[in-house]
């Protein structure tokens, strides 16, 4: 499969399904130190933040600055690309960026405009096995997903069944 950057993948309820019953696992920040951090991708204001407090620099950090629709809200980081990306999409720009720092092995701090979640597609997409992307689960804590050929196949089936526009 290739991932179009002149396009938007937009979510349907099959792809969110299959997004829903394959959500990764809780991970801890000890298990997180233990990543080269050239292999390391976080999505998630939380997430971003907890690895900043801990001294940890992921290749990727995506953020828009809220969680919870609004509820808080962190600083911008500096040095930010921003790209607008609207909730339930993976617009075209954004896997445009992502695909720009892998093939640049540029680390980048991405501000989103609009919704960051749909974020760990492209970066599944992309990333090399073995490396790992960390995310925020709502009211629940730090989730992972160790990147291996079976999730990318399971990223490939999830992007297909998105709607292309």
């Amino acid at each position: 499969m290739q991932l179009r950057s002149d396009k938007d993948y937009i979510l349907t309820d099959e792809s969110k399904l299959l997004i829903q019953i394959n959500n990764g696992k809780i991970t801890t920040i000890e298990e997180i130190k233990e990543v080269d951090q050239r292999f390391l991708y976080a999505v998630g204001d939380f997430t971003c933040e907890l690895l900043e407090k801990n001294g940890i620099d992921p290749q990727i950090m995506i953020f828009d600055l809220t969680t919870k629709r609004g509820e808080k809200s962190y600083p911008d980081r500096p040095g930010s690309i921003q790209v607008e990306n609207p909730q339930g999409i993976v617009s075209g720009k954004l896997i445009e960026i992502i695909e720009k720092s892998f093939n640049e092995n540029k680390r980048i701090k991405i501000r989103i405009i609009g919704e960051e979640d749909l974020a760990v597609l492209p970066i599944i997409f992309y990333a090399p096995v073995n490396s790992l992307v960390v995310y925020g689960i709502p009211d629940v804590g730090t989730g992972s997903i160790r990147i291996d050929e079976r999730v990318k196949e399971l990223t490939n089936s999830i992007l297909e069944k998105m709607e292309v526009k």
